[in-house]
């Protein structure tokens, strides 16, 4: 919550150049302009999967829904356009940066054998750069950070007593926000240019302060921003600013030109990097029509002096933009890329309420209470405005969230002789006879104006705008939502697709509201005079870069003549007219049950073995009860009738021994879904592929042949290979490929609730067979406990199927790992890889490791500057196998960008893979070009997918324990959760693994 204030202007939503020569400034050791970054983060997009939203956005949002708007003209751009920044001529990546790449490679022979010692945990430097593949130049949305020679940045701690804290615990940010403001606003020498703070524990600035030593203790009275001022009870704060060293700038420029291996004494490189984060905020975090997001880098324009997107039951998308300073060899760089995010509109409090939830908003059970819990709505009845904090409803009788009717202002009573001499009085005929003074009880009031209020919505639930100890009722029509609230939970599957909706668009459309808007929102010019005064400046254009496109991958199936053929694609897809699957297996034992009452019947089931057997997979008849019908009931008052039908039948068919079923859904439910999964995989071990009932008719043979797909997969088939040539370092089958990922509880889980580590690996040199290890582990730890067991059973299986023989090789691909956590991935996960490995080979000889990371969680795209670099049919994104590996890379560590992808919609968004350890030799043109083709191996999809399989796998994998746990992560959608319910490992449904009977297959896909 922002705390600033509302927007200017209007009814709220729901009422009515060059590279630097010359300047003074400079982005290296050459005079050179600004520099590259990696860019992490996240944001809505769709692509091939749809469960995470790997690939980039489309382009979609046409308007808005329910009185809501977004239009799309402003930064429109025709059918076939490229984003050619207004048509200004293409300024070419710069010589002088990949001369410095060039220059700072090191040779695999030159470095030292301690850099690949496992007790040195610093990153490999680059091998050497790629060479393969067609040349092309791209833009970025990257923009120079130009520095004046011998600018320092003055660094000063803030220290506030008494600590502004929330009532639960932990610091009240949007207080200690507010007490900072006012400490500027009321200090002279702290609201000038030069200076700026992340408004909470550190301010910056271009000059040393006038501390009068080395710190300086000053006091402020705290009011809110819609006082006039403080009252005769507001806090006196000391606020304690002391001198915390200085940063020069050249220091970070030194590091970024300096090979791999150089050190300086006393650098810290993020402490630079964060204080020029803050600099470059500063205005965006100034204007009180933007709403700054908390923590993070993201600034949205709030309304109404923007468009909005309604994403129904009381919530709205809005767009802003993510900010971040990077570097690379060379170069300082901002990074500013597009944002989407939900808010609650700012609208009156009643109306919020009965659009999140129309049928009755005087039902607990609804989730209307936990939806606007913590809400900050203002009130105007007192005669002026004053802004309060939603604790909850009123409860008649015991004060019980499972409740089934909420207090109104009909039924909710109390004493109060001031109004009724004798006897309780309803909170309605309180506000109908009130004088109000400051001697009521009910509210506390600081006016003593004499109007009576006249409730248009008395049997609407009264909300607490006091605390659980000292209440005070307030009905929801006097109540309006404060601007600038972002909705921090999980949004429901209809609101995810609108998100999407929202936020997907053409990459030349996003880059045009990322120059014209973004940079201007945050005023990153060459004419800011904060950032003058710092000794920085930021250009206005994008920064060009080289990639290459490497060339298309080809797939293997067995053909007509039942022979292995290789085959090409186009742009990263293929079909499977007359071709089969490489291994193709039998389905026995199985079956299909219905849980909706439709006309689905055998012989829709005949058509889909039909198109199975053509594909390779070939099916016994469905055994007995073929097609039974469970009609499930919809909605969330079914739930616990629902799970047990689905648990009955699910037992019934394990009785018969059927091991695979054909499970027919009335709709994409969460809830059904995860229970079918839970029970047949964890219980039963029988494999099951659900599918929509309705989608079986519409989709018609293409998504018959999606399911074709999933039952080879999990009966231990193999649909598709790569041809020899295709598989470099993996042509000799001695190497295991292994996929790593740890999921997090959700917003909405209960407290408490686990994380969840997954790992995939190969079993042979097909690399089509995926067998796994899952386990839950301590909540959100990110770095995987039980590592060296899981990777055990790994390496028995590979063991096991190769009669005895264990890779000489493993490459494992790790996904979900932040930037600043490569250093303990080495210190805490390969030494458990290593010791999973010294109890199965012989003489303690392990095999050769390589530890690859890899990130979809960040903010770089690139944009085609020609129109043939562009994939004309597609959204005009770069064609599908672009890598970039300079420009924008790690100054000395080795990573590249690949878009292995072709985007269907919106902006693609590139993996960004970085090595942590290389014990194999591998160079930049074997890695990047073994990663891409293994993009074609993704088992349940024709065409190439955007994360490397291996990674992808680990990912559907951990998205399966999601379900296992899905009450658990789900449980503010769950009415029976209580309130200060935490999660209990003694009673959860599920820990580790699955079935016996599955728990080698790809039971996951």
């Amino acid at each position: 919550m922002s705390g600033r204030g509302q927007p200017r202007g209007g009814p709220p939503p729901g009422q009515t150049q060059g590279r630097g020569r010359g300047s003074d400034y400079r982005g290296g050791d050459r005079g050179r302009g600004g520099g590259g970054g990696r860019g992490r983060g996240s944001d809505s997009g769709s692509s091939e999967r749809g469960d995470r939203g790997r690939g980039g956005g489309g382009d979609r949002g046409r308007g808005g829904r329910g009185g809501g708007t977004f239009h799309r003209d402003q930064f429109a751009v025709p059918k076939g356009a490229i984003f050619t920044a207004g048509g200004e001529p293409l300024e070419q990546p710069d010589e002088e940066v990949e001369k410095k790449e060039n220059a700072v490679i090191r040779p695999r022979e030159e470095v030292p054998l301690g850099a690949l010692s496992i007790n040195d945990y610093s990153l490999p430097p680059r091998p050497s750069h790629g060479t393969q593949g067609r040349k092309i130049v791209l833009r970025t949305n990257y923009f120079k950070m130009l520095t004046r020679p011998g600018a320092v940045i003055y660094r000063y701690k803030i220290n506030i007593t008494p600590k502004i804290e929330n009532p639960s615990g932990g610091i009240n940010r949007r207080k200690t926000r507010r007490l900072v403001e006012l400490l500027i606003a009321n200090n002279s020498s702290l609201k000038t240019p030069g200076v700026a703070t992340e408004y909470g524990k550190l301010f910056f600035s271009a000059a040393k302060l006038p501390l009068g030593g080395s710190s300086m203790t000053l006091t402020q009275k705290f009011w809110e921003l819609e006082d006039d001022g403080p009252g005769p009870n507001s806090t006196t704060y000391k606020v304690n600013l002391s001198e915390d060293g200085s940063i020069p700038i050249q220091q970070l420029l030194d590091y970024i030109s300096s090979p791999p291996g150089t050190t300086t004494a006393g650098f810290d490189k993020a402490e630079v990097i964060q204080a020029l984060n803050v600099i470059i905020t500063r205005t965006a975090n100034e204007r009180r029509e933007i709403y700054g997001g908390g923590k993070s880098n993201k600034f949205y324009n709030l309304p109404p002096s923007v468009d909005w997107y309604d994403l129904g039951s009381g919530l709205i998308a809005l767009k802003g933009f993510y900010t971040s300073v990077r570097t690379s060899t060379l170069r300082i760089l901002v990074n500013i890329n597009v944002a989407n995010a939900a808010f609650y509109p700012p609208i009156p409090l009643i109306g919020l309420m009965r659009t999140h939830t129309p049928q009755s908003v005087n039902d607990a059970r609804s989730g209307l209470e936990a939806f606007i819990t913590r809400l900050r709505v203002s009130h105007t009845y007192l005669g002026k405005k004053k802004v309060k904090t939603v604790q909850g409803f009123s409860h008649p009788g015991p004060q019980n969230l499972t409740h089934p009717s909420l207090g109104n202002a009909n039924n909710l009573k109390f004493e109060c002789k001031e109004v009724q001499a004798s006897g309780e009085i309803s909170v309605f005929e309180y506000f109908k006879k009130s004088k109000f003074n400051t001697q009521l009880p009910i509210v506390k009031l600081l006016t003593t104006a004499e109007y009576k209020i006249m409730l248009k919505h008395p049997n609407d639930p009264c909300v607490n705008l006091g605390t659980k100890q000292n209440p005070v009722f307030v009905p929801p029509e006097l109540c309006t939502v404060e601007p600038g609230q972002q909705y921090g939970k999980k949004l429901s599957d209809d609101q995810t697709a609108k998100m999407i909706t929202f936020a997907v668009r053409k990459p030349a459309e996003n880059a045009r509201r990322i120059v014209e808007q973004g940079a201007a929102m945050m005023a990153l010019s060459e004419t800011n005079q904060n950032l003058l005064t710092f000794g920085v400046k930021v250009t206005p254009k994008m920064i060009t870069v080289n990639a290459r496109v490497l060339p298309p991958g080809r797939v293997q199936y067995k053909s007509k003549q039942n022979k292995i053929t290789p085959y090409l694609t186009e742009r990263g897809n293929w079909d499977l007219r007359e071709k089969a699957f490489t291994e193709g297996k039998k389905l026995r034992n199985w079956t299909f049950i219905k849980f909706i009452d439709n006309d689905i019947n055998r012989k829709d089931i005949d058509e889909f073995r039909k198109i199975a057997r053509n594909s390779g997979v070939d099916s016994d008849n469905p055994e007995p009860p073929a097609g039974v019908t469970k009609p499930l009931r919809p909605g969330k008052d079914y739930q616990d009738s629902n799970d047990k039908l689905i648990r009955e039948t699910l037992e019934i068919a394990s009785q018969k021994g059927l091991r695979v079923l054909l499970i027919i859904l009335p709709d994409t439910n969460a809830f059904i879904y995860s229970r079918v999964k839970l029970y047949a995989e964890t219980r039963y071990g029988i494999q099951t592929i659900c599918c929509v009932g309705m989608k079986l008719r519409d989709k018609g043979l293409q998504y018959w042949a999606n399911i074709a797909h999933k039952f080879n997969l999990k009966l231990g088939g193999i649909n598709q290979t790569l041809p020899p040539d295709k598989l470099g370092y993996l042509r000799d089958g001695k190497t295991m490929l292994v996929g790593m990922d740890v999921t997090h509880p959700s917003p909405g889980s209960l407290d408490g609730s686990p994380s969840i580590a997954g790992i995939v690996a190969s079993v042979d040199g097909q690399y089509g067979q995926w067998p796994s290890s899952m386990r839950t582990q301590a909540s959100r730890m990110e770095m995987i406990q039980e590592l060296e067991e899981m990777f055990s059973e790994r390496l028995d299986l590979f063991q096991k199927i190769n009669k005895g023989a264990l890779p000489d090789r493993i490459i494992i691909y790790r996904d979900g790992v932040s930037e600043g956590q490569y250093r303990t991935v080495l210190e805490e996960e390969l030494p458990q890889v290593r010791n999973a490995c010294k109890k199965r080979y012989p003489g303690g000889k392990g095999p050769k490791i390589s530890f690859v990371v890899c990130g979809k969680r960040h903010h770089t795209r690139f944009y085609p500057t020609r129109p043939e670099d562009a994939d004309d049919k597609g959204q005009q994104n770069p064609h599908n196998g672009t890598v970039v590996d300079r420009g924008i890379t790690m100054e000395k560590e080795w990573d590249f960008f690949l878009q292995a992808h072709h985007c269907l919609q919106g902006t693609a968004k590139p993996t960004h893979y970085v090595v942590i350890r290389d014990e194999n030799g591998m160079d930049a043109d074997g890695l990047e070009s073994l990663t891409h083709n293994l993009c074609y191996l993704f088992g349940r999809a024709t065409k190439a997918v955007s994360l490397c399989p291996p990674a992808y796998y680990a990912d559907l994998l951990c998205e399966r324990g999601r379900m296992y746990l899905y009450k658990d992560f789900n449980a503010r959608e769950n009415a029976t959760v209580t309130s200060g319910q935490v999660y209990d490992p003694n009673r959860a449904e599920w820990i580790k693994d699955v079935h016996p009977a599955i728990k080698d297959s790809m039971f996951y896909i």
